[in-house]
C-alpha cells in the first residue's frame, strides 16, 4: 500500500467516511423497511441470545481454554487484541494503540512463544517478534480460541505459552451484512460480507478497512526526575495507520470428499512516532506490511467405518518494509508452504489421531546477506478416550518435530472428569520447544546482531482447574506452573550499545486463572456479566547476579477484566473495567510501571426484525486518563468515542464453512 505523503495514511480514507456513511444509512433504512413489510405491526423483536465463552478446545478437550465469541461484542470496534484480552492468562501488549503493533503473551511467555493461527493455519513468520494481532482485520472474526499451556504436542513446535486461533466467519447462504464506524482522532472503519450458494458449494466473502490519524493528546514530562516540573499536554504525532483486507472462503462436496478452501489478503501501513523517553522528538519513521494466505483442505469419511482421512495444503507470503531514521529503508520478504496429512480412527471408547506435516520457509532481507531457507517435518499421534459413560476423558499426545537443524519432542497428558452435572475437573502436563527464528539466527537489524549459535527454547508445564459450564453460565478456577529453559534474551554485545540474542535465560512462572460469564437474566433487563482474573508470579533463575531471583520484566502480577451488560428490549448497554497491576520495566526490578485502570462503556439500539439494524456508541478510556502507557513508556490514547452502524439481512441456515 502506498504512502500518502505528509498527510499520513489515514487522512484520505477519513475523507471518504461521509459518503460511505450515507450509503450504509440508506442500506440500513432499506433493510429495516423490507423487514417491516414482512411482519405486521407492532414489531416484536426476537430474543437476543448472548453467546458465552466456552471452555473446550477442538484440538484437545482437556486443555485449559477459553472461546471468545465475537457476536457478544457486536457493534463494538474491538479487534483481535481487544477480544483476546478478555480471556484469563493472557497479556496483550499494545505498543501505542490505534493501529499500532499489538502482540500477545500467554502465561508469561514471550510473543514468539505463542502460536497465532487463522482457521488453524499458522501466521508466525521467520521475521520473529510474534504475530502482530493488529494485522488481522476484525471484520472476519467469528470466535477466538485461546488455549493456555504448553501445547506443542497438539499444535506443533512454538506453542510454549499457548495458542490463539482466530476462526473466521461463515455466514448462511444468502445472508449479508455491512458495517461502518467513525470516531475520535479521525478514526474510520468499514466492512461488508455476504454468502451465497453456487452449485454444491457455499461461498463467503468479506472485505474491510480501518484507518486513523492517531493524533491524540497525552500528558508528557520531558524531565520526570525534576519534581518541580508539571506534565504538559501534547499530541502524539506521526502515528497514523491504515489497514485493509479481504477474505474468500468456499466449501462443498467434491465427489465423495469434502473440500474447503480459503484465500486471505491483508496489507497496511503505519507511521512510527517518537519512542520513550524522547516523546517530544520529531519522527518520520514508517512501515508497510502485508500477507497473502491460501489454503485448501480435503477430507474423506467413506473409506471405512469410523475412519476420516484429510489433507491440508497451505501457502503464505509475508512482507515488511521499515524505515527508521537515520537507517535506510529495510525490506524483508518471507514465505512458507506446507502440506499436512491427518488420520482419525474411531475405535470403541476413543479416537486415535495421527498427523504428518512437512513445510518449508524462506527469508530474504536487507542485512541478511544470502537468502535463508529451511524445511520442517512433524509427526504426531494423539488419543482421546471417553470412559465411565462419558464422565472421564483422557487425552495423551506426542509429537516429534524437526525444524531445520533443530529437533525436539513434545508431549502432553491431559484428563477431564465430570464431577457432578456440569462441573468438570481438568488436569494436564506437557513439554514443548521453540526453534530460533531466522531473524534471531541471521538477521542484522539496527543495533541488533544475530546469533547463529542459538539453541531452541524449552518449556515444561502443568495445570489443574475446576469449572462449571451449564445453563447459568460459565465459571472456572485453575492453577498452573511452567519452567522455561534456554530463553532467548538480548544482551549488550560491546561498548557501542549493540545487542545480541543468547540462550542465557531460565525462569519459573506460576499463577492462578479465574473466569466467570453469566447467562442473561431476562427478568432483570437481560443483565449479564463477565469476569476474568490472572495472577502471575515469575522468577528469573538464570541470569546475571543482579537479576537472579527477580521478577521477569513486563509481566504484571495482576490482570483483571470485568464487564456488565443489560438488554432491556431493543437497547443494549455495557460497562467494562480493565486493570493491569504494577510491573517492572527492567530485569533488575528498579524501574516500575505503575498499575493502571481503564473504563470502557457503550450502548446500542437494535431495530428491524431480529435486530437487523444496529446503531452503537462505544467510549474507550471513559475517564480520559491521559497518563496511561504501554510497557515501553509510550502513551496510550485518552477518551475515544466510536459510533458504529451495522445492517444485516438474509435467511438463517447452516453456516458456510
Amino acid at each position: 500500500m502506498s504512502r500518502r505523503g505528509a498527510e499520513g495514511p489515514a487522512r484520505g480514507a477519513v475523507r471518504a467516511a461521509p459518503t460511505a456513511l450515507a450509503a450504509l444509512v440508506a442500506l440500513a433504512a432499506w433493510a429495516a423497511a423490507a423487514d417491516a413489510q414482512d411482519e405486521p405491526p407492532p414489531v416484536v423483536l426476537d430474543e437476543v441470545i448472548v453467546p458465552l465463552p466456552r471452555t473446550e478446545a477442538a484440538a484437545d478437550p482437556t486443555a485449559s481454554a477459553t472461546i471468545v465469541e465475537a457476536d457478544r461484542f457486536e457493534g463494538e470496534a474491538k479487534g483481535v487484541a481487544a477480544l483476546v484480552a478478555t480471556a484469563p492468562g493472557v497479556a496483550v501488549q499494545e505498543y501505542g494503540g490505534l493501529g499500532q503493533l499489538a502482540t500477545v503473551s500467554i502465561r508469561g511467555s514471550t510473543a514468539d512463544g505463542v502460536l497465532v493461527l487463522l482457521d488453524g493455519i499458522p501466521l508466525n513468520t521467520s521475521f520473529g517478534g510474534g504475530v502482530d494481532l493488529a494485522s488481522i482485520p476484525r471484520a472476519w472474526i467469528e470466535r477466538i480460541e485461546v488455549v493456555r499451556g504448553v501445547e506443542g504436542a497438539a499444535y506443533g513446535a512454538g506453542a510454549l505459552g499457548g495458542v490463539v486461533n482466530v476462526v473466521t466467519r461463515g455466514a448462511a447462504a444468502g445472508s449479508w451484512s455491512g458495517e461502518i464506524a467513525g470516531g475520535s482522532f479521525e478514526t474510520f472503519a468499514a466492512s461488508a460480507e455476504g454468502a451465497a450458494s453456487l452449485g454444491g458449494f457455499s461461498l463467503f466473502a468479506s472485505a474491510g478497512a480501518d484507518a486513523t490519524s492517531g493524533r491524540y493528546p497525552f500528558l508528557f514530562d520531558p524531565e520526570p526526575s525534576d519534581p518541580t516540573n508539571a506534565p504538559s499536554s501534547t499530541f502524539r504525532e506521526n502515528n497514523a495507520a491504515l489497514r485493509g483486507g479481504a477474505l474468500v472462503k468456499a466449501g462443498g462436496r467434491l465427489g465423495a470428499a469434502r473440500l474447503d478452501a480459503l484465500l486471505q489478503v491483508s496489507a497496511g501501513e503505519r507511521e512510527i512516532p517518537a519512542q520513550a523517553p524522547r516523546l517530544d522528538a520529531e519522527s518520520t519513521d514508517r512501515q508497510e506490511d502485508g500477507r497473502i494466505l491460501a489454503a485448501a483442505r480435503l477430507v474423506r469419511s467413506d473409506l471405512a467405518p469410523g475412519l476420516d482421512l484429510g489433507g491440508l495444503l497451505r501457502v503464505r507470503a509475508d512482507w515488511l518494509d521499515v524505515e527508521i531514521a537515520p537507517s535506510p529503508l529495510a525490506r524483508q520478504r518471507g514465505g512458507e508452504a506446507g502440506l499436512e496429512a491427518r488420520l482419525a480412527l474411531a475405535h470403541g471408547a476413543g479416537v486415535l489421531g495421527a498427523t504428518v506435516a512437512a513445510s518449508g520457509e524462506v527469508l530474504r532481507a536487507d542485512g541478511l546477506g544470502e537468502e535463508r531457507a529451511r524445511g520442517s517435518l512433524g509427526v504426531s499421534a494423539a488419543e482421546t478416550v471417553t470412559l465411565h459413560s462419558g464422565r472421564l476423558r483422557l487425552a495423551p499426545a506426542v509429537r516429534l518435530d524437526r525444524v531445520g537443524p533443530f529437533s525436539g519432542l513434545s508431549w502432553k497428558a491431559g484428563a477431564s472428569l465430570r464431577v457432578a452435572g456440569p462441573v468438570v475437573a481438568r488436569a494436564s502436563a506437557g513439554r514443548s520447544f521453540r526453534a530460533p527464528t531466522f531473524a534471531e539466527l541471521y538477521l542484522r537489524q539496527g543495533l541488533v546482531d544475530p546469533n547463529p549459535d542459538l539453541v531452541p527454547e524449552e518449556g515444561m508445564g502443568a495445570d489443574v482447574s475446576l469449572g462449571y459450564d451449564g445453563p447459568l453460565g460459565l465459571a472456572a478456577l485453575g492453577a498452573h506452573a511452567t519452567r522455561y529453559r534456554d530463553l532467548v534474551i538480548y544482551e549488550a554485545a560491546g561498548p557501542d550499545g549493540r545487542l545480541r540474542p543468547r540462550n542465557v535465560g531460565e525462569a519459573f512462572l506460576a499463577g492462578l486463572e479465574a473466569e466467570l460469564a453469566t447467562a442473561p437474566a431476562r427478568r432483570l433487563l437481560g443483565l449479564a456479566g463477565a469476569f476474568s482474573y490472572t495472577f502471575l508470579a515469575t522468577e528469573n533463575l538464570r541470569a546475571p547476579p543482579q537479576e537472579i531471583g527477580k521478577e521477569l520484566p513486563r509481566r504484571p502480577r495482576h490482570r483483571l477484566y470485568a464487564r456488565a451488560e443489560v438488554s432491556p428490549g431493543p437497547l443494549d448497554a455495557h460497562l467494562e473495567a480493565h486493570f493491569v497491576g504494577r510491573q517492572w520495566e527492567d530485569a533488575r526490578n528498579v524501574n516500575a510501571i505503575e498499575a493502571a485502570l481503564a473504563w470502557n462503556a457503550g450502548a446500542a439500539l437494535r431495530a428491524g426484525r431480529s435486530g437487523a439494524v444496529r446503531l452503537s456508541v462505544e467510549v474507550r478510556n471513559l475517564l480520559d486518563d491521559r497518563t496511561l502507557q504501554d510497557p515501553y513508556g509510550n502513551p496510550l490514547p485518552g477518551r475515544m468515542v466510536m459510533v458504529t452502524l451495522r445492517a444485516a439481512g438474509g435467511r438463517k441456515g447452516t453456516p458456510a464453512p
